[in-house]
């Protein structure tokens, strides 16, 4: 098992005025979370924005981003296809695209059993040659493991070693507790319970770009034991991050911006549906745009 951990942002889908993805705008996006000094980089969870595109879209997306980074960092790509035989599938093809792990969602219908899950992950983890993690969000997606099925997939999948949890962080720890260490352990929901889950056990967050030097900045304070540093930096940036977190249509509208304007991209177009900004949100994100450039290190950004 590698030691994948630290940061990976989940980066954003951004849009040309044809509607397409917009490969200056993923190309700065990728180059600015490099340069934040990311650990790595993820693509197509739900910040980037994969129930509006296509399969084709989302592969493009993935072999553009994997061209972009060349090997610099670690690429982690996010897999959701509704059945077992697209999974394989895409995630081979990620693998083609240079990512070096793939996130397994589960398939989006209701009443799923655990048994039915835990044997839909096994088969497509069993039929693929790079690492594989989990992505179990029982907040934003309709299915979802127990501890106890986490436990069990992993002792049926020895392969199925890594987790984006996205759960409690009480219910993470015992995940990471009674699977004996056997899974690492990436947080996500923007990092709200950050530091709980690195006091848990856990290796690391797959966050949206918005806080990505802050975020980089607290986790290498936590890794030099310096926690008093790492707790400070969290709790500069949390406000923000709750603000954020409200939803995926608000993370989608104000975050994008928010971190469109530390990115210098200077347009930011929506793909419908979705959530339009109002002036006062614009301006909360002004606000904002001021304590996560001191907690990433930096003067603070005006205009965002």
């Amino acid at each position: 098992m590698s030691d994948w951990k630290g940061i990976y942002p989940i980066l954003y889908a951004f849009w040309d005025d044809q509607g397409r993805l917009d490969r200056a705008a993923m190309a700065r996006q990728v180059e600015y979370c490099i340069e934040a000094g990311a650990h790595g980089i993820a693509v197509l969870g739900l910040v980037t924005e994969v129930h509006k595109m296509d399969v084709n879209e989302r592969l493009h997306l993935a072999e553009m981003v994997g061209e972009m980074i060349g090997g610099r960092v670690p690429y982690a790509v996010t897999v959701g296809e509704p059945s077992t035989a697209g999974q394989v599938a895409f995630a081979r093809a990620a693998a083609r695209a240079g990512a070096d792990w793939v996130i397994l969602q589960p398939p989006a219908i209701k009443g799923t059993s655990q048994a039915d899950l835990i044997r839909f992950f096994g088969h497509v983890a069993d039929a693929v040659d790079i690492e594989v993690a989990v992505q179990n969000n029982p907040v934003n997606l309709d299915v979802s493991l127990s501890t106890t099925g986490l436990v069990e997939l992993n002792r049926q999948h020895p392969n199925i070693t890594l987790l984006k949890g996205e759960g409690f962080s009480v219910d993470i720890a015992r995940v990471i507790r009674d699977s004996e260490g056997a899974y690492r352990v990436f947080g996500g929901h923007g990092g709200i319970e950050f530091i709980s889950l690195l006091r848990s056990g856990g290796v690391g967050l797959i966050p949206a770009p918005d806080f990505v030097k802050a975020q980089v900045r607290l986790f290498n304070a936590w890794q030099n034991g310096d926690v008093a540093e790492a707790e400070r930096i969290h709790g500069q940036i949390l406000p923000a991050i709750v603000f954020m977190s409200r939803s995926v249509p608000a993370m989608l509208c104000y975050g994008k911006r928010l971190f469109a304007s530390q990115a210098g991209i200077e347009e930011v177009r929506d793909r419908a549906p979705a959530l339009r900004p109002t002036e006062f949100g614009l301006s909360e994100i002004d606000r904002f745009a001021t304590a996560i450039a001191l907690a990433g290190g930096e003067r603070p950004v005006e205009g965002a």
